[in-house]
């Protein structure tokens, strides 16, 4: 579908006329050249009208394309899907698919993608930061480095290689990281990856036995899992909360949340996330009958 075919789908999908969606932006006529692409109009126009619409620029481009996730949106979501359910075979998949497309294309994200795909391969081996991980994750250090300021691909990207990185990594990128998220943090996007990068920050401090850091970023991700609904992230969040605490002698009702959230996560044949949490409790010595 062209670009004037579009804004006329879903003009009438919306049930308006031109002259309704052109008021006080463009003239009805150069919306209905517009439609026929006989006109393109300014970038303040366009994106007018798309908030007459009530569309976003990224629902835009999916009506644009078909209703088809754009590739590489569709990659990122298998390449997260893979990694929670750490189906090897897929991230292996993914590897050869994205360096494929790098390879056609020189696009850098597919790059980005296929050296996370191989880390994560590397790294649920055995669940240990090996040498071909540091490798692998290396020149997306590099990348995030080398940027003055972060933006939504960027944030993402840090998100995925927290795993990866030495607390001392993290100092060097917080800054930075926690600048952006608060310019952003309206966006209803950025709000859902500060969650992801906070909780997986809380699981890397667990990992480094930084409890105190482990607690204080697993209390804010899960603030931020309650506030925005987010079921699976509320469930890690709250295990490495009580995990820490446990560890600090701030017991409480922890091995209650603990008890809790393990039973829900076999209630939902979250059978990866359970030994990932059971693997935990083992290594800290924590005992909860369930």
């Amino acid at each position: 579908m062209n670009f004037g075919a579009t804004i006329k789908k879903i003009r009438k999908d919306k049930n308006l006329t031109q002259k309704e969606l052109a008021d006080g932006i463009l003239t009805r006529s150069h919306l209905s050249q517009i439609e026929t692409n006989n006109y393109f109009p300014s970038y303040d126009k366009f994106f007018l009208l798309l908030d007459r619409l009530n569309v976003t620029f990224e629902e835009f481009l999916f009506v644009q394309n078909s209703k088809k996730i754009q590739t590489k949106q569709h990659i990122r979501l298998q390449i997260s899907e893979a990694a929670n359910l750490t189906d090897m075979e897929k991230l292996k998949n993914l590897a050869i698919t994205t360096k494929d497309l790098y390879d056609k294309t020189a696009n850098i994200t597919y790059y980005h993608y296929m050296l996370i795909s191989k880390a994560l391969i590397s790294y649920n081996i055995n669940h240990t930061i090996t040498d071909d991980m540091v490798q692998f994750v290396a020149p997306i250090k590099k990348y995030l480095l080398e940027m003055d300021n972060w933006y939504l691909y960027e944030l993402k990207l840090f998100s995925s290689i927290i795993f990866s990185l030495t607390l001392e990594e993290v100092q060097i990128f917080s800054r930075t990281v926690l600048k952006q998220l608060d310019n952003f943090h309206y966006f209803t996007e950025y709000q859902h990856t500060e969650q992801h990068i906070r909780l997986n920050l809380s699981t890397l401090c667990l990992e480094y036995e930084d409890f105190e850091a482990a607690k204080n970023l697993a209390e804010k991700a899960i603030e931020m899992a309650r506030k925005y609904t987010l079921v699976y992230e509320k469930i890690c969040s709250e295990m490495n909360h009580a995990i820490a605490c446990i560890k600090l002698g701030e017991e409480g009702n922890s091995y209650e949340v603990i008890k809790k959230n393990m039973l829900i996560m076999n209630y939902l044949e979250f059978e990866n996330l359970s030994k990932h949490f059971s693997k935990f409790l083992q290594k800290f010595e924590i005992e909860v009958e369930v």
